[in-house]
């Protein structure tokens, strides 16, 4: 494989393998854990779940990352979605 290609979907696993660990901290409330667990639990997960994210971008590029925000801000996905709502109805 590409060495290029590598390093886009290893930057795209580490972006996903974030957004795991942030979802994995709304749960932490309702596990049977002693308050000091959870608290370092949760630092321990916003760190790792932060520097996986921003390693991922790294490899991903400035520029796909930059297109990634442009639409995400700009909402053309959230449009997209309401016309294929319209269309099955």
């Amino acid at each position: 494989m590409d060495k290029k290609k590598l390093k886009f979907r290893l930057g795209i696993i580490l972006i996903s393998v974030s957004v795991v660990f942030f979802l994995i901290i709304f749960a932490l409330p309702f596990v049977s854990m002693d308050l000091k667990v959870k608290v370092a639990l949760t630092t321990t997960l916003v760190v790792i779940g932060e520097v996986s994210f921003w390693v991922g971008t790294l490899l991903i590029g400035k520029e796909v990352y930059k297109k990634f925000m442009a639409k995400l801000k700009s909402g053309e996905w959230l449009e997209k979605k309401k016309e294929d709502e319209n269309t099955k109805s």
